[in-house]
């Protein structure tokens, strides 16, 4: 199958320099290339530092130019593709201008911009007619070096260059370089919903830290799931960890991990960060950031580091793979406006709406279903879906609370759970139907709380777990009481009679309402995926809503089903960073007996 499996690639000679005088070595870029290939890898991304190609205004440097055609040459001699990236000017934890540019804004600045858009297509006219062009990256994380900016102007100037370069190539693929962040929240000016529109792909650059193993190794998913709104193919563009923050080892084992689920969530390709250590101590950007010296997966020497032998047990892997059918999710997590977007009046931390949204991933994922992430703008499309789930979220726009409603009695099912806020202001649900969807009195007093003890004793199904609520401040930790159940509804205590899992009838549909918050108090824990069972509710939740469900016996590993031609495998994968056992697999009403253990991140395919 076609996997797209590469580096961000710098010469160990020259580091961002390579192209000039003092450090091209064609000899060793010939090397690398073959080294890329030795390994199983297809395609490679390039830059285009710009204060090397860029000298002056309406000029490149030819020599340069001449010098990465070299490049070029040799990629095609050996079969390996390339990303072009033109506008390099920051770079491993520093900036880098053109001499010209003189401060000018790089979106707005009409001369900044005539400059830009005559770069790229002069070099575009240069690089078109080689083969081993496979398409072409703006920037390199604008947003650090031009800066966030509205909106508006950055389509603006993602238009421009975008129109540049198909006036020229039409036909390769063009993505921006930016990094999607958004996806984190907050809004930079690279409005993924609007860019999507212009670009032919979106890549991702991640470089995230966790305080539990299972939210970390979600995080892969979480971005292409989120990003899978758009309709666009994901490239993993960048992602990788420097030798000097972590044990070689364990960095093969991130590789690894990061690489199943970027395949296995329909990711087109993931290129780590970078293919070489380099020894200039003495060269910004590495002299103040020296840990960026060590991000390769190869020594300085060229020996291979652990992560250069986990991409090719990954190639190897993906080879023996023909047609893979990813799962598909039929249940999606509602995105909030409020992720991107700051209301008049409304005080919102999109960290915290993260890291629930991230939880709820988790959640699905031990209850042994995938799920994807849906702007709440898109009534058209996550209608469609046999659940939608809102966790831990105070604030959805009123249309949204309409069309739920509408969704709900149309025969779709709805998981809500309560959250007070993190302060003392707007307490609650901002919902003017909470009552209708969910089939019961709350005895809520206006700016008063009713605070969890300091440990919660939860159970369902005959096992019980608790909940650590002390890391909430005093409004984090309320729940909701609730003073009755209307008719059409029915509840489960939840291990204590004041916290309830309720489920209403509403018209064709249900709504499921816990009456605290799970997932918040879930994701101010740290380490407690791996042990904590509250994934069980949504299990339930999950049955109710008749999803296909798909797990095991040990909730530190992962079954997914995946269709490879005409077989049904199931994928098996560890979550954990110790070793795990696997006794039996479930999958719907089917129950598979087996023994298997898995190494640390290890993932197999079986075949029943």
């Amino acid at each position: 199958m076609d996997f797209l499996l590469g580096i961000n690639y710098w010469s160990r000679s020259g580091a961002m320099y390579m192209w000039e005088d003092e450090y091209f070595n064609e000899e060793v870029i010939e090397n690398e290339i073959i080294e890329m290939k030795n390994l199983g890898m297809n395609i490679c991304r390039s830059f285009l530092f710009l204060p090397t190609f860029f000298p002056k205004p309406n000029k490149i440097s030819e020599k340069h130019v001449e010098r990465y055609l070299k490049f070029l040459n040799l990629c095609e001699e050996h079969g390996l593709k390339t990303l072009l990236t033109f506008i390099v000017g920051h770079m491993s934890g520093e900036n880098f201008d053109p001499p010209f540019r003189n401060q000018r804004d790089l979106y707005m600045d009409e001369f900044m911009l005539q400059q830009q858009c005559f770069f790229v297509k002069s070099i575009v006219e240069k690089v078109r007619s080689s083969p081993a062009v496979y398409g072409y990256i703006l920037s390199n994380e604008m947003p650090l070096y031009g800066g966030t900016g509205e909106p508006e102007k950055v389509l603006n100037w993602v238009k421009k260059l975008v129109e540049v370069i198909k006036s020229v190539d039409p036909t390769r693929p063009v993505g921006t370089g930016d990094g999607c962040w958004n996806v984190f929240g907050g809004e930079n000016g690279f409005n993924l919903r609007e860019i999507s529109k212009i670009v032919d792909y979106l890549g991702p650059h991640v470089y995230l830290s966790e305080t539990d193993e299972y939210r970390h190794s979600m995080i892969p998913e979480f971005v292409i799931r989120y990003l899978s709104q758009y309709d666009l193919p994901i490239l993993y563009e960048e992602f990788g960890a420097s030798s000097a923050q972590a044990l070689d080892e364990n960095i093969a084992l991130y590789y690894r991990e990061v690489l199943i689920n970027c395949l296995i969530n329909g990711a087109i390709g993931a290129l780590g960060w970078c293919l070489n250590d380099f020894n200039y101590p003495n060269m910004k950007p590495y002299l103040h950031h020296p840990f960026e010296l060590k991000f390769g997966i190869f020594k300085v020497d060229g020996a291979r580091k652990p992560a250069a032998e986990e991409i090719v047990k990954f190639k190897n892997f993906v080879d023996s793979l023909e047609n893979i059918q990813y799962p598909n999710a039929e249940a999606c997590i509602l995105v909030p406006s409020y992720y991107n977007k700051q209301y008049p009046f409304s005080f919102d931390d999109p960290k915290e709406t993260f890291k629930h949204l991230l939880q709820a991933t988790v959640l699905c994922a031990k209850a042994g279903f995938v799920v994807d992430l849906v702007e709440e703008e898109n009534y058209k499309r996550w209608k469609s879906y046999k659940l939608i789930i809102l966790p831990s979220e105070r604030k959805y726009l009123a249309t949204t609370w309409e069309n739920l409603h509408k969704y709900v009695q149309a025969g779709g099912n709805l998981y809500i759970s309560y959250y007070w806020g993190k302060y003392d202001f707007h307490q609650g649900i901002w919902s003017q139907n909470l009552e209708s969807l969910i089939g019961c009195k709350l005895n809520l007093r206006y700016g008063l709380t009713s605070s969890l003890p300091s440990k919660v004793k939860l159970e369902y199904g005959g096992l019980t777990w608790k909940l650590n609520v002390e890391k909430c401040n005093e409004w984090e930790k309320s729940y909701a009481p609730i003073v009755s159940i209307l008719e059409t509804a029915e509840s489960i205590e939840l291990g204590q009679s004041d916290l309830q899992l309720v489920k209403n009838k509403v018209g064709s549909g249900k709504v499921f309402f816990i009456n605290f918050p799970l997932e918040h108090i879930l994701s101010v824990n740290e380490k407690i995926n791996l042990s904590d069972l509250s994934h069980l509710i949504y299990r339930c939740i999950a049955k109710q809503a008749s999803l296909n469900l798909c797990y095991c016996d040990n909730q530190r590993v992962r079954v997914r089903k995946i269709k490879s031609g005409r077989k049904t495998l199931y994928l098996i994968q560890n979550i954990a960073w110790d070793k795990e056992q696997v006794q039996t697999i479930f999958d719907n009403s089917s129950t598979y007996h087996v023994q298997i253990e898995l190494d640390p991140k290890e993932y197999k395919l079986l075949n029943f």
